[in-house]
């Protein structure tokens, strides 16, 4: 189904949860998706994904020299967040898979499901959005790079885009307030800990350079412009990515039909039963 299938949905619709195919959300993008039908190969990959960044988070909260701030920062929050949600990913086919056995499964989504779709969204932009303000504000070339600044700010986006290609999940572009969950509260709490008096490691009293709050002039028109312009551009962008991929499923298909077809035209051992029209399918003469 391409995103813009969605317009079978009311608008009003398109900005919650209501979908009436869960089993997209357990199988490969270039499955056909079948009701009662979960992809055991996407179960595995789905859970050696978690396993990675699992493992991830683990060896990056070990690493660190000063874990009391690990979590004031962002980038690490969206690791945690993006952990959360590859595990959850995985438990959603398994579930699909259970209720399927007894004969439970509708098209009304359950809680596990709409919440995994919710921190898909989130963690989509997120990836993104922390990748590219670090590598192009923050990292200083000079200074070396680090294990950590590719595990942190690099694989998150590779993943993302990854699965986004990999997975049959769906995209709405009106789901692009799902983002101000994870991010308003971040930009409060960054606030709240610089008026408290809170301090990084090495004694500076803002988290980011570009959310100092002694610096109104920059921060107020950063925070802005990227809560109100930057969050719905972003998520634009991943949508966009997510109707590239059923573009480029949809005409592999059509190809591969007409290989078929003009494969039953050159060879008389096959034929091609072209009265069940859609469903028509190619016979091997005896």
């Amino acid at each position: 189904m391409l995103p813009n299938a969605n317009q079978k949905y009311p608008l009003c619709q398109q900005f919650g949860f209501s979908y009436d195919q869960p089993y997209d959300f357990a199988v490969f993008s270039w499955q056909q998706s079948k009701r009662d039908q979960v992809s055991g190969p996407y179960i595995v990959y789905r859970f050696l994904a978690a396993a990675l960044f699992l493992s991830v988070v683990v060896y990056c909260g070990a690493r660190s020299n000063h874990p009391e701030y690990w979590l004031i920062y962002l980038s690490h929050i969206g690791l945690i967040l993006q952990t959360l949600h590859l595990a959850l990913s995985a438990a959603v086919p398994v579930q699909l898979l259970l209720l399927s056995h007894r004969g439970q499964v509708d098209s009304n989504n359950t809680t596990l499901l709409k919440f995994s779709w919710f921190l898909y969204n989130i963690t989509n932009l997120l990836s993104l959005l922390i990748s590219a303000v670090f590598w192009a504000v923050l990292f200083v070339p000079g200074r070396g790079l680090k294990d950590k600044d590719i595990l942190v700010h690099a694989l998150n986006s590779i993943m993302s885009i990854c699965d986004m290609f990999i997975s049959k999940r769906p995209c709405r572009m009106l789901h692009f307030h799902h983002s101000f969950a994870a991010l308003g509260p971040y930009v409060v709490f960054s606030a709240i800990y610089w008026a408290a008096g809170g301090q990084r490691e090495n004694g500076l009293s803002y988290i980011y350079p570009i959310l100092n709050w002694e610096n109104l002039s920059l921060t107020v028109p950063f925070v802005l412009v990227g809560l109100t312009i930057g969050l719905p551009l972003v998520h634009g962008v991943i949508w966009s990515l997510h109707v590239l991929r059923d573009r480029v499923i949809q005409c592999a298909r059509k190809f591969d039909e007409q290989n078929d077809y003009y494969q039953s035209r050159w060879n008389p051992a096959f034929v091609l039963d072209e009265t069940g029209g859609a469903n028509s399918a190619i016979v091997i003469k005896a």
